[in-house]
């Protein structure tokens, strides 16, 4: 069959690979690569090698070097020596003893099967693997079994259509009484069906009742020990899990509690226990309504905390390697995120409590973990619960125990990043402790001090932070120059002072030149992955500090460090690259127009970033023959995530550049575009959801440079815009709606939803061209939640199930708040569209779900303000809904309600249908400003609620108890868009010389005192210019009728000399 002497000397440079020494290892390579595998003689002769040779060692290297070289040679060979290979192989993997050479050798059948069977040859193949798989010898249904697998591996779609044959086999074969092999690779075949079987398929049915078999061998497998097995088998669950067809379908709860009592079980192997954490963890992600559905989130949620409890690792260092108590906590965040708040965040609120108060320091640092993780799922759900949370987090701060601190530490960071205004509040009494915690020599407290303290300070307002300043400067800097042997923790206290940079704005320019050179150290490492981290850090706070004090403070330092920037390009080290975008992304924030020339240094080097590829392939020449088995070429595929997420922060500093530097960003529109238009479908959402942003953003800068006149209301535009707007804005349209159109994840459908509702009340009707009811088909499928990143997880019979998520919230909202920008920027024009929208509005308006009913609520209310007098057809409907969310549980949804009522009243023309509910309206409003007097945004809605019922309806309003009350409430301290219809009001009540107003005029005039002091640019007290100059002329009117009402030096008196 083969060369004799060519098989020879081929078979003795295969022993040479296999020996201990590299030089001859290469040799022997060198000398295959150039002299043996250029013919397709080394085909026969290395199928005789796996037949013959008597060690296994050369007849797996054999099978692993033929399988590679079939496809070359193959269709070269001689039919009659083709007939021959075939027949000979197969028997001879049928009687190879050793197992490891039996799979490599049916790689090799399979392979060869793969160029056979499409030209209808060796059609007998199917034949004598059924018959090898159902034969009385073990070796052969081994070899049989193993073959199947190999061939739905490599040939799905070739054998697609013998499914049910497949099936039949595998009935027996599950079950083999000899052979766990025999077992395991059915199992793993069924897995590979179970990929290519279709949600329609007739097969699904009885694929299913193989599940309950499937799981007996995993269980097999698990008192084997067999760890690579046990391994591929859990994937086949897994697979399951993520597939379209619904295979799982009702099992899925027993399989979830199957693999719980794995996971909880102490004392079981910590490899079983981690697959079958990652399991769970995959179930809820995949299947998440399905197990919504089952309400198993409580028990999953108290196991998953049991479990992290169970011993003291070291879970929140920076080892990224797999571990029970790791997963765990893997799990809670997961649940968290993707779980209903009653199904999580209620367990975890009742069972924390119980765990820190334990004697069992394990408890105590589990229950502050899960706090943690958990945060991030359910922010809303946790504000309503700080009066539980916050004395957990305190009791851990002061805890006797290390790791307790370090836990309550990461939680509060936590907390603080998620309830940025809640935990700012409390700083009197969290700070204190922070600081002492600061004082400690141990670094892992030092760290997570400085880290608790960086979330906190970052969004403190600068009244407050001022109070802390300076003792917080000069601790962050003592710290900073500190010599350490662990120079990670000068990263924490880097971050600390960009953070309070970033809060106190102005009043951090006294530090500035002192942190800057205290940063110097730091910007000249040049080697050392943790020293390049924090090289990193100080980039990105100097991009802090640049910010807050402003480019004049900054111009001394820029060329320096703009030139140290510049040399981090050549850098290795992406994290440290990623942090050198960001900052020139912040300067050309700072400078703007300024920062234009260094335009021509930066963007080819984030072109050439976006140009790399993340995949590639890596040819593994090094097998280890005999050890393990030979995996197939796709494992040899590789992804570079830290350069994918690099892109993703290149891909957002694009946007920032040509947001800030404008006109000067023009020349580089062109290839950042096709880029940037190149990424929107990427594989990695990051990157897709940063396209995305990026290319909005320049739609926003070249309407904006384009200089055009403010858009009105309807369609067709009654404001064109220029040339360039139109195409740019059609490219960038076409490819969102098709991103939307195919994305399967919320967070990248809800960066789609975000910039399409910006971009509209940015450029109005004009932007939105002919693709209204593409964007509303989208839009609509979002809001019935039947988007394909909200069912990709369901199985076909699935009922809706009525609670949900936050982040499946988050989407709704976001959802909502493009029609909201669309019914603004269409007016009247969009009644058409709204018909199909009003009753999908209104049954959020009516849901179980607090999250939903605000949105819902509020989304109307917004509506209405769009669609202003053609909300008139609606009036019943709102009205209804308006009146009834003003008694809601919530207080943000009454808040809505009220704002929702106010706006409908102005503009609805059903007269007699709006002021016949005034009377009750205006006693709810009275007990509203009085439950909810803490809700400063609510307060601010009722009042501008009672401005526009009066305004539009003075004869049906008793003006004469209102305003007093009205007045009192002024000014608003928060939400003061209100103050436009409120003065709206009173402007009209002195133009018509109404008695109530100009008794109040004194009140009047402190509470305009007050709001011309504070009214800046940052700051703006009227939402409508044309308001504000009312006011100012009402001002002057008052001071020429009394001169005396209106001190000298004061704001107002500013105004009257204007």
């Amino acid at each position: 069959m083969a060369d004799s002497q060519f098989t020879i000397e081929l078979s003795n440079l295969l022993e040479q690979i296999t020996a201990p020494n590299n030089e001859v290892i290469k040799a022997a390579s060198t000398r295959l690569q150039k002299e043996y595998y250029v013919s397709e003689k080394c085909v026969p002769a290395l199928i005789q090698i796996i037949q013959q040779n008597p060690s296994p060692q050369l007849r797996q290297l054999a099978a692993i070097e033929a399988r590679k070289l079939i496809l070359s040679y193959w269709d070269d060979l001689d039919a009659n020596l083709k007939t021959q290979i075939r027949s000979a192989l197969f028997q001879s993997t049928l009687q190879e003893p050793v197992a490891i050479v039996r799979h490599a050798s049916s790689r090799v059948i399979s392979e060869i099967a793969k160029l056979d069977l499409p030209n209808n040859e060796w059609a007998e193949l199917p034949l004598y693997i059924q018959k090898a798989a159902t034969s009385s010898s073990v070796n052969e249904r081994e070899v049989g079994t193993y073959l199947l697998y190999s061939m739905l591996e490599q040939m799905d779609a070739l054998v697609a259509d013998k499914i049910g044959d497949f099936l039949s086999l595998f009935s027996q074969t599950i079950n083999d009484p000899e052979s766990q092999t025999v077992r395991t690779d059915t199992l793993l075949a069924l897995g590979k069906i179970a990929e290519i079987l279709d949600t329609d398929s007739e097969q699904v049915p009885i694929f299913r009742q193989f599940l309950p078999s499937m799981v007996n061998v995993l269980k097999q497998l698990i008192e084997a020990g067999d760890n690579k097995a046990l391994n591929q088998a859990f994937d086949v669950f897994q697979t399951l899990l993520w597939i379209e067809s619904g295979i799982i379908g009702k099992s899925l709860g027993d399989l979830i509690q199957f693999m719980l009592e794995l996971a909880k079980e102490p004392s079981a192997e910590s490899e079983v226990r981690c697959l079958a954490l990652q399991f769970l963890t995959s179930a809820v992600r995949f299947k998440r309504m399905k197990v919504q559905g089952l309400r198993i989130g409580p028990t999953l949620t108290t196991v998953a905390l049991a479990i992290t409890a169970e011993t003291m690792e070291d879970i929140d260092d920076d080892d990224e390697e797999d571990s029970v108590p790791r997963l765990a906590l893997r799990f809670i965040d997961m649940l968290s995120t993707t779980l209903p708040p009653s199904q999580v965040m209620n367990t975890l609120i009742t069972e924390i409590p119980k765990y820190v108060s334990s004697d069992n320091a394990n408890y105590r640092r589990a229950g502050l973990l899960a706090m943690s993780v958990a945060a991030e799922g359910a922010p809303e759900f946790l504000a309503t619960q700080l009066k539980y949370v916050l004395p957990v987090i305190l009791h851990g701060l002061q805890d006797s125990v290390l790791e307790v601190r370090v836990a309550a530490l990461s939680a509060l960071a936590q907390l603080a990043d998620e309830l940025q205004d809640a935990i700012s509040k409390e700083h009197e009494t969290l700070l204190p402790l922070v600081f002492n915690m600061m004082e400690t020599t141990d670094l892992k407290v030092g760290k997570a001090a400085c880290t608790a303290l960086d979330a906190m300070v970052e969004t403190m307002d600068q009244d407050v932070i001022a109070k802390y300043l300076d003792t917080l400067m000069t601790r962050l800097i003592e710290l900073l120059r500190q010599p350490t042997s662990d120079i990670s923790i000068k990263g924490p206290i880097i971050a600390a002072i960009g953070s309070t940079a970033h809060a106190s704005q102005k009043n951090f320019l006294p530090y500035f030149n002192t942190s800057v050179h205290a940063l110097e150290p730091f910007l000249a490492l040049t080697e050392g992955d943790a020293e390049l981290d924090v090289k990193g850090m100080a980039f990105d706070t100097i991009s802090s500090m640049a910010s807050s004090v402003g480019k004049e403070a900054f111009n001394p330092f820029a060329s320096v460090l703009v030139e140290a920037a510049y040399q981090c390009f050549t850098s290795k080290h992406s994290r440290l690259r990623e942090c050198v975008y960001l900052f020139f992304g912040c300067l050309a924030k700072v400078y703007e127009e300024e920062f234009g020339p260094f335009l021509p240094r930066i963007m080819p080097e984030v072109f050439k970033c976006l140009e790399q590829e993340e995949t590639g392939f890596v040819e593994n020449n090094d097998v280890e023959v005999g050890d393990v088995d030979e995996e197939p070429d796709w494992n040899n595929i590789t992804v570079n995530s830290a350069l994918a997420i690099e892109k993703e922060i290149a891909i957002d500093v694009i946007g920032d550049l040509a947001a800030g530097t404008k006109q000067a960003y023009l020349p580089y529109m062109e290839e950042s575009s096709k880029l940037l238009l190149d990424m929107v479908p990427h594989f990695y959402e990051g990157i897709r959801k940063a396209a995305i942003g990026s290319l909005w953003q320049t739609v926003g800068v070249v309407y904006n440079i384009s200089n055009p006149p403010k858009w009105q209301a309807g369609i067709p535009a009654k404001v064109p815009v220029a040339e360039s707007v139109t195409v740019y804005s059609e490219m960038v349209m076409k490819a969102t709606l098709e991103a939307l159109d195919d994305e399967d994840d919320r967070s990248a459908a809800i960066v789609i939803c975000d910039n399409l509702s910006e971009v509209i009340r940015l450029c109005g009707p004009a932007i939105v061209g002919d693709n209204t009811e593409a964007i509303c088909t989208q839009i609509l499928a979002i809001l019935k939640k039947q988007h394909k990143c909200q069912t990709m997880d369901d199985d076909p019979e699935e009922d809706e199930v009525e609670d949900a998520a936050e982040y499946d919230v988050l989407l709704i909202e976001s959802a909502m708040d493009v029609i909201v920008s669309l019914a603004a920027a269409l007016g009247g024009d969009f009644t058409d569209y709204f018909k199909t929208f009003c009753p999908v509005f209104l049954k959020f308006c009516s849901s179980s779900s607090v999250g939903e009913r605000k949105f819902g609520v509020g989304a109307l209310a917004e509506i209405v303000n769009g669609l202003k007098g053609s909300i008139t057809q609606w009036t019943p409907q709102l009205l209804k809904t308006f009146t009834h969310r003003l008694s809601d549980e919530s207080s943000d949804v009454r808040s809505n309600a009220v704002y929702g009522y106010g706006l409908l009243a102005e503009y609805s023309q059903s007269r007699q249908e709006i002021t016949s509910s005034y009377a009750k309206t205006f006693q709810r409003l009275q007990q509203i400003l009085v439950s909810d007097a803490e809700n400063l945004r609510c307060i601010a809605n009722s009042c501008g609620c009672v401005a526009r019922m009066c305004y539009a309806h003075p004869e049906s309003s008793p003006l004469n108890d209102i305003l007093p009350a009205l007045i009192f409430k002024l000014p608003l301290t928060e939400g003061c868009e209100e103050n436009d219809p409120i003065f709206r009001l009173i402007v009209n009540l002195y133009q018509v010389q109404n008695p109530t107003i100009q008794s109040l005029t004194t009140e009047i005039l402190k509470v305009l005192e007050t709001l011309f002091a504070n009214d800046s640019d940052d700051s703006k007290q009227f939402e409508e210019e044309s308001t504000k100059n009312d006011v100012i002329e009402l001002v002057k009117y008052l001071h020429s009728t009394n001169p005396s009402a209106i001190p000298a030096g004061s704001a107002l008196a500013g105004i009257c000399q204007r």
